[in-house]
């Protein structure tokens, strides 16, 4: 049986989990669903695209991510299903696939367009509900993936933002914000070169230096860290560095070295 895994914006204060839950037990009652997170920043497809590539190399083969943050849900835009190194994605096409695009060795793209795999009467606003879910509880049943719609090469192949890197700067920006207020950058460990930091600038506040732990960092004080996924973030001790600068998803960061 493949497992499904969900990440969405919808939070758990409304039906719409709950609705997305309920169509596929509908379709498949043995069907095994995991929520990852359903806390993503509304409307930021960058932030679903880091946590998918957070968990997608820790669930097993078979397993499908059913990933939805989805700004322009009823326009024009696909709604696509992603056959990867033997697992499989399904969303719609605006970034949230960006690490399938950028790191998996290969992967084929389908544009979901099959209506009999679909609810009666889809709605505008909800298509996560009303086709995106059905697709993933008839794919949890093996129905092979060529029946959803057809491979296409006619998508937006998104990547993650590329920090730019001049001489002893790097320019980057904010592409995730933790429940504990840290600030993931897109500036990866390796794109230092084996170089340190000087200081860094964001918001017009500098901070100097780099912890190796969270409990290394001076009370009151900011530092970069390198988390978990090998990006630089900016972190405080027990406390939360979003709040202290009053920054989000998109804020830009220099990082000065030596």
């Amino acid at each position: 049986m493949r497992p499904i895994a969900l990440i969405t914006d919808f939070g758990t204060k409304d039906p719409y989990v709950g609705a997305l839950k309920g169509v596929i037990l509908n379709i498949n009652p043995e069907a095994k669903i995991v929520d990852i997170t359903h806390e993503i920043i509304p409307f930021h497809p960058i932030s679903a695209a880091y946590v998918l590539l957070g968990v997608m190399n820790y669930f097993p083969r078979g397993t499908i991510f059913l990933t939805v943050v989805d700004p322009g849900v009823g326009t024009d835009r696909k709604i696509l299903l992603i056959s990867s190194e033997g697992k499989y994605y399904i969303g719609p096409d605006n970034g949230v696939f960006a690490p399938v695009y950028q790191y998996a060795e290969e992967y084929t793209v389908y544009e979901v367009k099959e209506p009999h795999f679909f609810l009666p009467n889809p709605s505008l606003t909800f298509e996560a509900r009303d086709k995106m879910a059905p697709v993933a509880a008839w794919l949890s049943r093996e129905i092979p993936v060529e029946r959803f719609g057809e491979r296409t090469e006619n998508f937006r192949k998104f990547k993650l933002p590329q920090p730019r890197i001049e001489g002893n700067t790097i320019k980057g920006i904010v592409i995730h914000v933790d429940r504990f207020g840290n600030l993931a950058l897109n500036i990866r460990e390796e794109d230092l070169k084996g170089k340190k930091i000087l200081f860094g600038s964001i918001k017009g506040v500098k901070i100097s230096g780099m912890a190796r732990t969270f409990m290394d960092i001076p009370p009151n004080e900011l530092s970069f860290i390198v988390n978990s996924m090998g990006f630089l973030e900016i972190g405080a001790k027990m406390g939360s560095a979003s709040q202290v600068l009053k920054a989000g998803i998109g804020e830009p960061v220099e990082l000065f070295l030596s």
